[in-house]
């Protein structure tokens, strides 16, 4: 077992050599979100876990509810913390749900709002 496991860590890492600088960004990436949605945690070398600094390609499906939409749009976007301004501000938004306004108009707003505050979010690294 230990063998295999090493021979795919090496042939993973012979990957990895021969990929331009995006394209390795782009592989670790995409490890980590597979990670996450296997119930594993992404770290990074202090142990801590990693926040990446771009979102995830999660695509909005063709039909979807204002609160499924929140809960893609909270995964899309791990770098930006749930804080209480942020959920204040998407609660508000998702009123309109209850006052009439169609799941793909709130979703639209929520999507407008998570790319500013990722925006924000970029800025504030410097």
């Amino acid at each position: 077992m230990t063998g295999r496991v090493d021979r795919e860590k090496k042939a993973l890492l012979e990957v990895w050599r021969g990929l331009d600088e995006e394209r390795q960004r782009t592989l670790l990436r995409f490890a980590r979100f597979l990670a996450s949605e296997s119930g594993g945690e992404s770290v990074g070398v202090a142990g801590a876990p990693e926040v990446p600094e771009i979102p995830l390609e999660i695509p909005r499906p063709e039909t979807e509810s204002a609160v499924a939409g929140l809960k893609r749009l909270k995964k899309r976007y791990p770098m930006i913390e749930a804080d209480e301004r942020v959920l204040a501000e998407a609660s508000r938004i998702l009123m309109g749900k209850v006052m009439g306004v169609p799941d793909r108009e709130v979703i639209d707003q929520l999507e407008d709002y998570f790319a500013r505050c990722y925006q924000g979010w970029l800025a504030s690294r410097g």
